[in-house]
């Protein structure tokens, strides 16, 4: 239930609402205002704010407080409350031993995977002088986001109790799955190591999405996203979106593209919107241009602004200029690197190079290489050289300083200075710096 709906209903007299509410707030820190809306709901008998006050005294380290509010429901039978008990008998006799707990592995709270995004070739900035670049970003470093397909992110919880405890707040079936994962960070936490390998046990056998894609991020975090492959392909292969929209860019990545589509199509299926142009880049791959379209379209109807970069793209190659030049505009107005790019180019083309140059440096300052050196190419045509060079030097292209422009110099920028400025890294295998060069030699390869 969404804070305002929660609060709006809690403040109508709604008990449970009362509970959501007070919980959302000691989520966000707020535990002065939480109290007060979780007492009122335990004093109109919701067991759950009673477990509530509970895991807030029970985070403080105040056992008997916690109790105090944990007892009552646990000796009504619930079994949530129970389970609240014993890992208050856990605490108390890790501290009467006087030994440090030993801590546990934090799985991530929500769906935080590395997802990957996939560019293909913004519009370069002239009929000869294309200098962006097509690139499919690694699966690896896609935490960050590429271009054209995006991934998910989740706040952290501040430690692996409070995720475990929320869990068991979530859940009141003794058996679930969750339930079994939580106490399994809990016993491992309390040093009971038996009990915590037969909660994990019990949680893994299940089969559960969810968990196994929980149990994914953990081997993601320790041994890096490749070697952790094959847990994320048990939880794809159980069914969790994310996973496979995961698994579709591993895949991709590799040159697997048979089984990348066939990843992503389960992802799209799922509702997963990440994967939606991640899937559309595939298949204009391989010239299913309707296919590409239509999926282009499904992400930008679900607010995805690369998509619309990427739908200019494939206009552009159908020969639909007018329609390209609407997208890329209004991917560049939703903030969209690769649209900045595009538009830019669009503008360079008509001579209005004034304008090229700032949409190439907004682009510019968000990191992206293709647009720096467009950047670059407009600022040599003013003479600039040396911030020329800076910006060719941040995108990681070794650079040799070309000289001004003399007064007879092309319309157009230097393209002689920036293939010697991309060759270097292009010889040595840099995706980005190839693809810039192909396009100044082939201007309508998009």
């Amino acid at each position: 239930m969404p804070e305002d709906l929660a609060r709006e209903a809690a403040e109508a007299g709604g008990v449970e609402a009362m509970t959501v509410y007070g919980i959302g707030l000691g989520n966000r820190g707020l535990l002065d205002e939480a109290e007060i809306w979780l007492q009122r709901a335990r004093a109109a008998g919701d067991p759950m704010a009673s477990m509530a006050l509970g895991t807030i005294r029970m985070d403080r380290g105040d056992l008997d407080e916690a109790e105090r509010y944990f007892r009552p429901v646990a000796d009504t039978g619930n079994s949530m409350a129970r389970q609240a008990m014993e890992e208050v008998r856990a605490l108390r006799a890790a501290e009467a031993r006087r030994v440090p707990r030993p801590s546990a592995p934090t799985p991530a709270p929500g769906p935080p995977p590395p997802s990957a995004r996939v560019s293909t070739a913004p519009s370069g900035t002239s009929g000869t002088s294309g200098t962006s670049a097509a690139s499919e970003a690694s699966a690896a470093s896609a935490a960050s986001g590429a271009s054209e397909a995006s991934g998910a992110s989740a706040s952290e919880p501040g430690s692996a109790v409070e995720w475990a405890g929320r869990l068991l707040l979530l859940n009141l079936d003794d058996d679930h799955p969750h339930v079994h994962l939580a106490m399994a960070v809990l016993q491992a936490d309390a040093g009971h190591w038996d009990r915590a390998r037969a909660h994990f046990a019990a949680a893994l056998s299940s089969g559960d999405p969810e968990v196994l894609f929980w149990i994914s991020q953990m081997h993601v975090a320790e041994d890096g996203l490749h070697a952790a492959g094959p847990h994320i392909q048990r939880a794809a292969d159980a069914g969790h979106p994310v996973a496979q929209h995961t698994m579709g860019a591993m895949l991709a990545e590799a040159g697997e593209t048979a089984r990348a589509e066939h990843y992503y199509r389960l992802s799209v299926a799922a509702g997963h919107t990440d994967s939606y142009v991640n899937l559309g880049v595939l298949l204009r791959g391989r010239g299913d241009l309707t296919g590409a379209e239509t999926h282009y379209r499904m992400a930008i109807e679900a607010g995805d602004v690369d998509g619309m970069n990427n739908l200019g793209n494939l206009l552009r190659q159908r020969g639909d200029l007018a329609g390209a030049e609407q997208w890329w505009r209004r991917a560049a107005d939703g903030g969209s690197a690769d649209g900045l790019v595009s538009y830019g180019a669009v503008h360079a083309e008509r001579g209005d190079w004034d304008a090229a140059e700032e949409l190439w440096r907004r682009a510019a300052e968000q990191g992206h290489p293709a647009a720096k050196l467009n950047l670059a190419s407009a600022l040599m045509r003013k003479g600039y050289a040396e911030e020329a060079e800076r910006w060719v030097r941040s995108a990681d292209i070794p650079a040799v300083a070309p000289s001004p422009p003399t007064a007879d110099a092309p319309a157009g920028p230097d393209l002689v200075a920036v293939a010697n400025w991309l060759s270097g890294a292009a010889g040595s295998g840099d995706a980005d710096a190839r693809a810039a060069l192909d396009l100044m030699g082939n201007p309508d390869r998009r």
